[in-house]
């Protein structure tokens, strides 16, 4: 990892901590390279959220008059999540 060495190198004397962050010995040690041999690891992907962020906030937000919002945008998730339910139980 030529990047993080030269990273520490570069502001090892601004941290108080010299930079010693387990953090940063476990992403370039350890999480990169396993990443870089297996794929995304479990818990580590940002996908799941963001779909979720989009569909339970962007677009409620977007369905409402901005006043009020947020009363107007759990209305609106709880409605969905009613018509979900519904469609499932007709499925079964």
């Amino acid at each position: 990892m030529k990047w993080a060495t030269l990273f520490v190198k570069l502001f090892k004397k601004y941290s108080p901590s010299e930079l010693c962050l387990p953090k940063l010995h476990n992403w370039c040690y350890h999480i990169i390279p396993t990443i870089k041999e297996y794929g995304a690891i479990n818990g580590f992907t940002t996908e799941t959220y963001e779909s979720l962020h989009k569909d339970s906030v962007k677009k409620p937000y977007r369905a409402s008059n901005k006043r009020g919002a947020t009363d107007q945008m759990i209305k609106t998730v709880n409605i969905f999540i009613l018509y979900i339910s519904h469609i499932i139980t007709l499925i079964k």
